[in-house]
Parts: structure tokens; sequence; C-alpha cells
């Protein structure tokens, strides 16, 4: 939690095609993903339009084409696309992503990933 920043955050259940490692290759599970974007409230113009804040269907958007991608059968790729997502979003300065798949070892064990940065951070990944 950042002060003086909004939050908007995303939970969404979606199905995805495992395959790094070799316990999880059962075909598509189902996958918990939430994702959190700060922005400064300084700058926001209005915030009485949350497009102008974060628009988190952009963010819910992204979360839903991991669906539809034969690439995304990795958590940690994955996450690095819905980061690549927020930070497209200009007024995104910080952002945290996270993955968990409840049904993987059958109740046994359930894996789960997270990333969390900054802007500068994602910038110098990226370069």
């Amino acid at each position: 939690m950042l002060p003086n920043h909004w939050c908007a955050s995303v939970d969404a259940t979606i199905d995805l095609r495992t395959g790094c490692n070799p316990l999880e290759q059962h075909g598509p599970q189902a996958v918990e993903v939430h994702a959190d974007a700060w922005a400064p409230v300084d700058a926001v113009a209005n915030p009485h339009d949350i497009r102008e804040v974060i628009d988190y269907e952009v963010i819910f958007l992204a979360i839903r084409r991991l669906e539809n991608n034969p690439h995304a059968i990795c958590l940690e790729s994955s996450i690095l696309e819905v980061m690549d997502t927020i930070f497209a979003m200009p007024i995104v300065t910080a952002a945290f992503v996270s993955m968990h798949k409840p049904h993987v070892y059958k109740g046994q064990g359930t894996p789960a990933i997270s990333l969390s940065l900054t802007r500068e951070q994602w910038e110098k990944r990226r370069g």
C-alpha cells in the first residue's frame, strides 16, 4: 500500500494451460489472479473518472487475454504480460500481480507466485 496513491485492484479466475512443471501438465487449470496498480493522487486531473485514475477494465482484459494465448503456460511469463499492460498506462507508478493455482496438487499444495515492481524497475527490465 502506497500513501497518497490510488490503487486499482482486479481479482479474476481464469483457465490456463500449464507446462512449466511436469507435475502440472494436466491441461487447462483454474488460476486465481490478483493485480494492483498504483497512481499518485496528485497526478489525477479528474478523480471522478476512474479511467483517469487507473482503468481497471484494461487490467481485467489483459488477464482474460491470457486464456487465449497458447504461450501463456507459465505463471511467471503470464505475470510479466499483465505487468506490461499495467505499465502501459503512463499514470501507474507501481504494480503488484500474483497468480495462484488452487487445484494443481489436489488440495495438498497450492503453487503461487507474485511480483511487485515500480515503474523504474519495469523500465530497467524492458531495457
